[in-house]
């Protein structure tokens, strides 16, 4: 089952961790992942770059120009993922902060390991914008 990933980062030059992204993502995985720089104006853009050149999976970003709300980025990113992939379930961070790390860290390892508890925690989650986009925040709150 492939999995879309999907993150929306803006002015979080200070937050990004290249090192941390590119070992997360050294395991070959399933998971479709997509960064969407909002209208970041710092060096978002550049640092997304050097993780998906780095990173052993593919990784694909979305530059939106002009910041137009959270709502907007996550459509982008979903219509993205949704052209190139059939994907069952797409997993959203819609703002990227220092703290969200250890949320991906724990729902990447979730996904690796057991995908039927995935699957159940999928059932009755709360949705975003698209009828099968899930928050990771709210699917980590109900695995705790």
């Amino acid at each position: 089952m492939k999995i879309g990933i999907l993150i929306v980062f803006r002015n979080a030059e200070r937050k990004v961790e290249v090192q941390q992204f590119i070992d997360l993502f050294a395991e070959k995985t399933k998971l479709n992942v997509c960064f969407v720089n909002n209208g970041s104006t710092d060096k978002t853009f550049e640092l997304l770059k050097e993780i998906q050149e780095e990173a052993s999976i593919q990784i694909s970003i979305i530059d939106v120009k002009k910041d137009r709300g959270h709502h907007a980025a996550i459509k982008a990113g979903v219509r993205y993922l949704t052209s190139v992939n059939e994907l069952p379930y797409i997993l959203c961070l819609p703002k990227y902060t220092a703290n969200d790390f250890k949320i991906l860290e724990k729902v990447f390892h979730t996904i690796q390991q057991e995908k039927d508890i995935l699957k159940s925690l999928l059932k009755k989650p709360k949705r975003m914008v698209h009828k099968n986009v899930f928050s990771l925040r709210g699917i980590l709150e109900k695995a705790s």
